[in-house]
């Protein structure tokens, strides 16, 4: 509720100085107008913003200015690091935090008064009384008159307006370290899975000279057997197959890789070499079964925005509460109150007015603000008991599919080895004349479609246990380190 003061002065007496402050005024407007603008957030606003540790800040600085050479070939902490500097995924969350800082300069300049200038300008609209003898002289002209005017914020409402805006800027860095984590987890599954898109291409450029072999074969075959059959139009609708299932493969690991593109921010036409071997260290040292979800839901964002939220509540309670308090103006003007006229022949009298204005009644809205302000703190309560529950879960979805994944990954290289020694049994046989190439190379596709298993169920246990990373914060605190314990 404001506040206000008010002085009025003779224009004729002061008009040096309304010119002068109006020039004044005119010079900060203006110098206020040249400042810069506001801009989105610089690249590196990891390294600036308080309560955002960079655990490896070394590696940053190393790393940044070697990001945009045309020759680099990118690891997972570079792409890590690429992405952090440019990604358009970050700028929402990034802004927002640039939004928040404002609002946090604007409540500190709540805390004082905004000065303003009036100027009135009075004239008669009737004249009834200029023959009366006590008419003074100037009776009848236009008066000028100039004055001051500040309106008081309410102390209580701005002081705990600010100390919401404090948190509100600590809220969203913890807002922009979580959209940060879930970039850094969506590098790692797509480093993952490049790196077993690799492995499946190098698996099956392995079956194409077996197909040619087979149509070399069946050419002879045929040959001496002067006849034209059905095996060498199969043998080389098979050769066609596997170079196809070659090329979907390919197009797989180029569709993957624009994904990861797109997700660091590159052009997804332009050149971007990365290092899949570096996937393999983002898993290593990591057992999620040595952690205990209660006390990793400690060093999650969604903690400390939960618990940042209830503090907010208690804010929010009494800035509702601060609506009682009564409004005050004050007042330096030549109206005089009742008792306190001047003779006609006298001069004009300057008074101060202290006013105090009480509420009698206002329909119960103060009375619901804090009703409402309550109820909110009491939501954000019981929103955290859920969020910690579902955590929990969480856990234990992530713990049973990383054991199923496991569980997957055993058969896959059971079945592996069984196809592989029934392709050396064949090629055994082969070789001493009982089998034939046919056989001997069905043997060794089996092998092959059981070695592509075994990679895809390999990824599929290296994806639950990133998963299960990410979700016990080990991932993101290896680069954005600890999130702040309280929110203030």
């Amino acid at each position: 509720m404001p506040h206000n003061a008010r002085t009025f002065l003779p224009a004729r007496t002061y008009l040096p100085l309304l010119l002068v402050l109006t020039l004044l005024f005119s010079a900060c407007a203006s110098n206020k107008a040249g400042l810069k603008s506001p801009e989105l957030p610089a690249r590196h606003w990891l390294e600036e913003a308080p309560g955002v540790p960079v655990e490896n800040k070394a590696k940053l600085e190393a790393a940044v200015p070697n990001l945009y050479d045309p020759a680099k070939v990118f690891t997972f902490e570079d792409c890590v690091f690429l992405t952090i500097q440019q990604s358009p995924l970050l700028v929402n969350s990034a802004v927002d935090l640039e939004i928040k800082r404002v609002a946090l300069t604007d409540a500190v300049w709540k805390y004082l008064p905004e000065p303003r200038m009036t100027m009135q300008v009075t004239n008669n609209l009737t004249r009834y009384n200029m023959d009366h003898k006590d008419t003074p002289g100037d009776y009848g002209r236009a008066k000028f008159t100039v004055g001051f005017h500040a309106a008081f914020p309410n102390p209580v409402a701005a002081y705990f307006e600010h100390q919401v805006q404090k948190a509100m800027v600590n809220l969203a860095i913890s807002t922009h370290r979580k959209a940060v984590g879930e970039a850094i987890y969506k590098i790692g599954q797509a480093y993952l899975q490049l790196q077993a898109q690799k492995k499946i291409v190098k698996a099956q450029k392995d079956l194409l000279p077996i197909g040619k072999e087979l149509v070399s074969y069946w050419q002879q075959v045929e040959a001496v057997d002067g006849r034209q059959g059905v095996s060498l139009n199969l043998a080389m609708q098979h050769q066609r197959e596997l170079e196809l299932m070659l090329e979907q493969t390919k197009m797989k690991e180029t569709m993957q890789l624009t994904q990861l593109k797109i997700l660091a921010g590159v052009d997804p036409q332009q050149r971007l070499d990365v290092d899949t071997s570096s996937a393999e260290e983002i898993l290593r040292g990591f057992n999620g079964r040595k952690l205990k979800w209660d006390e990793r839901w400690t060093t999650t964002e969604d903690d400390l925005l939960l618990r940042g939220q209830i503090k907010l509540g208690d804010y929010n309670i009494m800035v509702a509460w601060a609506q009682y308090i009564p409004d005050m103006s004050i007042a330096i003007d030549k109206n005089p109150p009742a008792g306190q006229y001047q003779p006609a022949s006298g001069s004009e009298d300057t008074f101060l007015h202290l006013n105090f204005s009480f509420p009698l009644l206002d329909w119960g809205r103060r009375y619901r603000g804090v009703q409402t302000a309550r109820m909110q703190k009491a939501q954000a309560f019981h929103e955290m008991a859920r969020k910690r529950t579902d955590y929990s879960n969480r856990w234990l979805q992530a713990e049973q599919s990383v054991a199923l994944a496991e569980t997957e990954l055993k058969l896959a290289r059971t079945r592996f080895d069984t196809a592989a020694m029934q392709f050396k049994e064949a090629h055994i046989s082969f070789n001493e004349g009982i089998a034939e190439l046919p056989a001997v190379a069905d043997r060794q596709e089996a092998m092959v479609q059981a070695q592509v298993a075994l990679i895809r169920a390999e990824l599929s246990c290296e994806l639950a246990q990133l998963e299960w990373m990410y979700l016990s914060t080990a991932l993101q605190e290896h680069f954005l380190g600890l999130p702040a314990k309280e929110v203030l």
